[in-house]
């Protein structure tokens, strides 16, 4: 079976030029027949190709893919092979944690579908409540060498870990507005975090503070803009004739950005009362 180099495209869906640029540097070269110069692919071509193909979708270059090949030796084949398998597994680990978030956010998405804030304020749950949260400077984060040079670290683990796992600090002033200290960023702790927590207080690399959280509150969730959510605190606060300096802790689930900046987010508030 002779294929030509349109065939060859066809069947692998890559263009005519990639397999010209792979016969340029040598790593998949056709039959030429010697009466017409006519260039064409036998089976043995079109099944290096495709081990070409999938080495290279891993990531792997093609430098080191045709020093594999030219090696001829079984041993740089099973080192390729190595090599692919601990690709293989991260891409693994590393989908499994996207599909755990896309599972996560159908659910978060079915109930804010289904949701209703709750404006009979007597309805609301009262709970005991009693955690930890860790504070830190964001601007201390973020323009430090450490975000620069430790990047990976911070970043992934810290920056971007689950919105659930913040708290936001609301401050209620005399029972009129909101003002939230948007220079410290709050971690709450959990069984998914503690250990990155530890490790964080061990080291003392961003000045990570502890503060506990105990008492009696008042918990709910609220769907709305930032100035609704503002004002339902504030009116939470009222009903329950708290303090008219009191705070609020905030929790972000979801975020809906619109046309006119005027963003919607779905939140979980405690109060304390």
């Amino acid at each position: 079976m002779k294929l030509s180099i349109g065939q060859v495209s066809k069947i692998f869906d890559i263009s005519k030029d990639t397999l010209r640029y792979y016969d340029k540097i040598g790593i998949l070269t056709p039959e030429v027949d010697k009466n017409n110069g006519y260039r064409y692919y036998l089976l043995k071509h079109l099944e290096k190709l495709g081990l070409i193909l999938g080495i290279k979708y891993l990531g792997i270059s093609l430098a080191d893919i045709k020093k594999t090949i030219e090696s001829e030796d079984v041993k740089e084949y099973k080192n390729l092979v190595i090599r692919e398998e601990e690709i293989i597994k991260r891409k693994i680990k590393e989908l499994e944690g996207l599909q755990e978030i896309i599972h996560n956010s159908k659910e978060i998405l079915d109930k804010i579908i289904n949701f209703d804030n709750e404006y009979d304020f007597s309805k609301l749950k009262i709970t005991e409540e009693n955690f930890n949260i860790y504070g830190f400077d964001t601007k201390i984060v973020l323009n430090s060498d450490l975000y620069k040079k430790d990047e990976v670290t911070i970043e992934k683990e810290l920056v971007h870990l689950n919105e659930e796992a913040y708290i936001y600090i609301y401050n209620i002033l005399e029972n009129e507005a909101i003002e939230e200290d948007e220079t410290m960023a709050f971690i709450k702790e959990n069984e998914n975090n503690i250990s990155l927590i530890q490790r964080y207080l061990k080291e003392d690399k961003i000045g990570l503070v502890r503060k506990n959280v105990s008492g009696k509150f008042v918990t709910t969730s609220f769907y709305g803009a930032i100035n609704e959510i503002n004002d339902y605190i504030v009116s939470i606060n009222k009903y329950f004739k708290c303090e008219k300096n009191n705070i609020a802790y905030v929790s972000y689930e979801f975020y809906l950005p619109k046309k006119n900046d005027d963003e919607t987010y779905f939140v979980n508030i405690s109060l304390r009362i």
